[in-house]
């Protein structure tokens, strides 16, 4: 049986990486190498700080796993899952306020935000559901536009 042989072979290679933790390690070594190319490339991969945050959660839940696998005390397990947790919670902060910025006017513009091209000012009262066409988007209602 071939197969099982190299089961046997790989079980020789991997179980010692494994048992000592240093698959975690290598692990840990490609997410700083991969943490120093976006350091080095920027602009070209989008924001950094999203990105260098993700790894950061991804590095302490390899910190976690390599914790448990050594056998180390559970606190040391819960304190890198927190900082992995923090990560995240970060990154997803980072990348929120960067689709925020995308999408809305910042408030500090000179400009007012200009009105959508299907929403021309109304001259009188607003007709209502049943005077619009189905499918279209009821005007836009200016308050303070008739000032005395």
């Amino acid at each position: 049986m071939r197969g099982a042989a190299e089961m046997e072979a790989l079980g020789h290679l991997f179980a010692p990486l494994f048992e000592s933790g240093r698959i975690a390690d290598a692990i840990l070594l490609l997410v700083a190498a991969e943490a120093l190319l976006v350091a080095l490339l920027p602009g070209r991969l989008g924001p950094r700080a999203p990105l260098l945050a993700g790894l950061a959660a991804g590095a302490g839940l390899l910190l976690a796993l390599r914790a448990t696998l050594v056998g180390a005390p559970w606190p040391w397990i819960a304190a890198a899952l927190a900082a992995a947790f923090a990560a995240h919670l970060t990154e997803m902060g980072l990348r929120r306020a960067e689709a925020l910025r995308r999408r809305e006017p910042v408030a500090t513009s000179p400009e007012p935000p200009a009105l959508p091209a299907h929403a021309p000012p109304h001259p009188g009262p607003h007709p209502g559901p049943a005077a619009r066409a189905p499918g279209r988007v009821a005007p836009l209602r200016h308050r303070g536009r008739h000032r005395a």
